[in-house]
């Protein structure tokens, strides 16, 4: 994850998931799934014991099985019922800005458009986008310099080179890479595409 440091409920999840699908495991395999040195481990283990979250089984003096208990289980629903409300209220958040933005390009005039990148912020505003009722914002397809995405599909939408732009009638090309963004600019240029066709997502998000 890029944004979130590993909580130790995070860790908790994460341990209490893996250890109920795979309770014949190892010290190494649970300390590279939280993150933690497999020193650590034991220390979590004699914790959840004594809380009742698990009970070791010992099959010889060096292996042994990690059986989670229905008060484990019970934990570990509660945890992931938590976390997910916490990633929901993010998406919430992120779902309100992006939706002003849509509706600028409304405001505009826009109805028929293009995205230019097809990454991963391309495929959380199409999430939203197919999620609109009654809008007249469509987008008809994504164009990617990437010789592997072309002619594959994000969301049900498929992935065009920039040479195939022509063959779409729309209103507009919205620039979804952050990364590329100067660089996709300079690229529509050169084919001559109208600069005032052309919109960028992450300066458009600007006062959203």
């Amino acid at each position: 994850m890029k944004f979130f440091s590993p909580s130790a409920e995070l860790k908790e999840l994460k341990l209490l998931e893996f250890i109920e699908a795979k309770p014949k495991t190892s010290q190494h395999e649970i300390a590279r799934v939280i993150g933690s040195a497999a020193s650590m481990v034991n220390v979590y283990m004699d914790k959840f014991e004594e809380q009742g979250y698990l009970v070791r089984d010992y099959q010889s003096l060096k292996v042994v099985h990690y059986n989670i208990t229905p008060e484990g289980i019970k934990r570990k629903n509660y945890l992931s019922i938590t976390y997910y409300h916490e990633l929901l209220s993010l998406y919430r958040l992120a779902e309100r800005n992006i939706e002003k933005f849509l509706e600028k390009l409304e405001e505009k005039g826009y109805k028929n458009i293009l995205f230019y990148g097809a990454g991963e912020v391309a495929e959380t505003i199409l999430a939203i986008v197919k999620d609109r009722q009654d809008k007249p914002l469509k987008v008809l397809a994504l164009i990617d310099d990437s010789k592997e995405k072309i002619n594959d599909e994000v969301l049900g939408y498929k992935v065009i080179s920039k040479d195939q732009i022509k063959d779409y009638e729309h209103d507009g090309i919205v620039i979804t890479s952050y990364t590329f963004e100067d660089e996709i600019k300079k690229k529509l240029e050169k084919i001559d595409y109208p600069k005032d066709k052309v919109e960028l997502f992450f300066s458009g998000m600007q006062g959203v």
